[in-house]
């Protein structure tokens, strides 16, 4: 009952979150360096969170607790993530992307057996196998990896994932009690666009807006928009139905990932994706289930 109140909650998300990987690609294609636009992403959205703490008279902590946090979680779930993430859709198709967002609490709760702070029984183990396998079904010849010399950047974008996980550790870890999650995700945001800057600027990846057509310099406040709202909608579903059933949004961001690759670039994915998206899925659903 919990759940069916919460679905339109859970498919705004899952819609949102699906769009993102379409969204970086065209950016991409359209000229912008991938720090570039990730920096701008983070900024934007910081920018945006920040005017709602105000609103709310929300300050930012900038004690030592809370800057270890913003940076541990900054780095992790948005700096690395994203680099990684970018970098491989100038290559790789936006579907096949979506089909590796399940890995992040597949391997959340693998992160957290190994640390101590949750065990692992055997359907965890089970799920963990099936969606392992499943990805790698994803990457074979005829499924959502079109040429098997795309391999190398789609282990790359499986540092996305990864990243994810660790950032929800960092988060269960580091996070100082009753700090709202609000703050947690503003000044995590401002990290990332601290350690995508420094980046970006070694890299030479900076990108300074008004230089490309508008057509492609609209997505990047179209980007940063969608991340806070994102963030928000995040939050809020996590306080109202906890971590387990807002989890259930990674089978909402592979179809929409998928829908939106289709519609946006044409992609077609081969006979074998079905599959793989269903062991993907399965696994995903024993790892975060519960009796």
């Amino acid at each position: 009952m919990q759940l069916a109140r919460h679905i339109p909650a859970l498919l705004i998300l899952g819609v949102v979150w699906g769009l993102s990987p379409s969204i970086v690609k065209s950016a991409m294609a359209g000229g912008i360096a991938p720090l570039g636009f990730a920096f701008w992403g983070a900024f934007g959205s910081a920018l945006i969170l920040s005017v709602l703490c105000l609103k709310r008279r929300l300050a930012l902590p900038l004690g030592r607790a809370h800057l270890v946090q913003y940076a541990a979680s900054g780095f992790s779930g948005f700096a690395l993530a994203n680099f990684a993430g970018y970098t491989a859709l100038q290559h790789i198709p936006a579907g096949f992307f979506a089909l590796l967002v399940p890995l992040s609490p597949i391997l959340t709760v693998l992160m957290a057996a190994a640390l101590g702070m949750d065990r692992l029984t055997p359907a965890r183990i089970a799920g963990t196998l099936l969606g392992f396998a499943g990805v790698a079904l994803a990457m074979a010849p005829g499924a959502a990896l079109p040429d098997a010399s795309l391999l190398g950047w789609a282990l790359l974008a499986a540092v996305t994932p990864m990243g994810f996980a660790i950032s929800n550790i960092v988060a269960s870890r580091l996070a100082p009690r009753g700090t709202d999650a609000l703050v947690l995700a503003t000044g995590a945001l401002w990290a990332a666009a601290f350690f995508i800057a420094i980046f970006g600027l070694l890299m030479g990846q900076l990108h300074i807006p008004g230089q490309l057509p508008w057509r492609v310099e609209w997505l990047i406040p179209f980007q940063a928009a969608l991340t806070a709202f994102a963030y928000l909608l995040y939050f809020r579903l996590i306080a109202a139905t906890g971590s387990v059933i807002t989890s259930q949004t990674g089978y909402i961001v592979t179809i929409a990932g998928v829908l939106w690759g289709a519609a946006l670039f044409g992609e077609r994915m081969g006979w074998l994706a079905l599959p793989a998206a269903g062991l993907v899925f399965a696994g995903l659903w024993l790892v975060t289930s519960r009796k």
